[in-house]
């Protein structure tokens, strides 16, 4: 059981390994969608990930807050769907979403990354 928790921590703290993992495995069968299934799959573990991250290196619990930022995207991006086709493709409109959070979550994730290793540069030096 501790292999499966060591394995879900290290998918939670760095969500680009699950991304490389499944692009590698895909790649054979899914050629070019490989991508497309490693952004999925990585931006759930992306759900999580952001505010653990935050949680460790601040101590701010964000969580609420990312969902209800990534329910008004969805809305504000279901809006622009309605103005522009007047008929909403269900399936598009949820890919379309869905990677618009891998996006913002991987850019804050990287962030937030770059921010703790400077952090922890600063701390070390004590600068």
């Amino acid at each position: 059981m501790d292999i499966l928790y060591t394995i879900g921590a290290v998918l939670i703290f760095a969500p680009f390994i699950a991304f490389l993992l499944v692009v590698l495995i895909a790649r054979k069968k899914m050629k070019y969608q490989s991508i497309g299934l490693a952004a999925d799959l990585t931006t759930f573990l992306l759900f999580f990930s952001v505010p653990v991250s935050i949680k460790a290196i601040w101590q701010i619990d964000i969580t609420a807050l990312v969902y209800l930022i990534a329910i008004l995207i969805a809305i504000v991006l279901l809006v622009i769907e309605w103005r522009q086709t007047k008929e909403i493709e269900i399936l598009r409109y949820i890919r379309q979403t869905w990677r618009m959070y891998f996006v913002l979550l991987a850019l804050a994730y990287s962030s937030i990354w770059a921010v703790g290793i400077v952090l922890s540069l600063l701390h070390f030096f004590r600068i």
